[in-house]
């Protein structure tokens, strides 16, 4: 990937904050700037990317899973019954205990 396009910075560092805010961080100054400065460059680069003429691209619906490797779906042995608990957080009943989800009456 070429190196992001250096230039003015895009973004306020009120509009950061405010994405901070939203984001629920609490980020000191220094962080905020660094982030104005790294957004700023982001955003920059892909203004960059929006003047390249894709006429006659076909748009990228999907990655193409299809192609991906996958190891054979083979049964094979699965780990002792104690080993799986044994990392468990809370076991019951032999099993490994989950919290309730349904409400009883």
């Amino acid at each position: 990937m070429p190196p992001a396009p250096e230039g003015p910075a895009t973004l306020a560092e009120d509009e950061v904050r405010s994405l901070a805010r939203l984001a629920n961080l609490d980020l000191p100054d220094a962080e905020i700037q660094r982030l104005t400065g790294d957004l700023g460059r982001i955003l920059a680069y892909v203004r960059q990317l929006e003047e390249l003429d894709v006429t006659g691209i076909e748009p990228t619906l999907h990655v193409e899973i299809e192609r991906a490797p996958l190891r054979a779906d083979e049964p094979h042995e699965s780990l002792p019954h104690e080993i799986a608990l044994r990392e468990a957080p809370r076991t019951s009943m032999e099993g490994f205990a989950v919290p309730g989800f349904v409400e009883e009456d």
